[in-house]
């Protein structure tokens, strides 16, 4: 029971539990997302790697980084002269993942939900949207 006090009463908030993926389960559901990004043409162009853990899916992308004169950059660089960027997450809600959202990252490292629905339509959204998912 949550101590959420609402007029001197306390209500009962149930939890939402995160879902579990075995290897086989991780594996569908980053080949669903891999066959989407390499049939979407931005996302083919922007993502350069794909990571699951727990129930959410991360795209990174490369940025090729502004160095003034002789700054050493704390991440490492990839290939010498690029730093890799989260550009999207996907938060799965259960193992069938029909009930996902797309979140994006602020300048803060702070997740911001935009928009909720199947694996499909949320990559789907994230191929489309070019306001919060604009290419770096």
């Amino acid at each position: 029971m949550a101590n959420n006090k609402r007029h001197g009463q306390y209500t009962w908030v149930k939890k939402p539990v995160n879902p579990t993926f075995d290897s086989y389960a991780k594996a569908k559901i980053m080949k669903q997302v891999q066959a989407f990004v390499d049939d979407a043409e931005k996302l083919r162009r922007v993502v350069s790697r794909m990571d699951m853990r727990g129930n959410r899916i991360y795209l990174y992308h490369l940025v090729e980084p502004f160095n003034p004169e002789g700054r050493e950059w704390i991440k490492p660089l990839i290939d010498g002269k690029y730093l890799e960027f989260p550009f999207a997450r996907i938060t799965l809600a259960n193992r069938e993942a029909t009930s996902c959202t797309a979140d994006w990252q602020r300048h803060n490292d702070q997740w911001i939900s935009l928009f909720e629905g199947s694996l499909e339509e949320v990559l789907r959204l994230v191929e489309d949207d070019t306001a919060w998912f604009g290419e770096h």
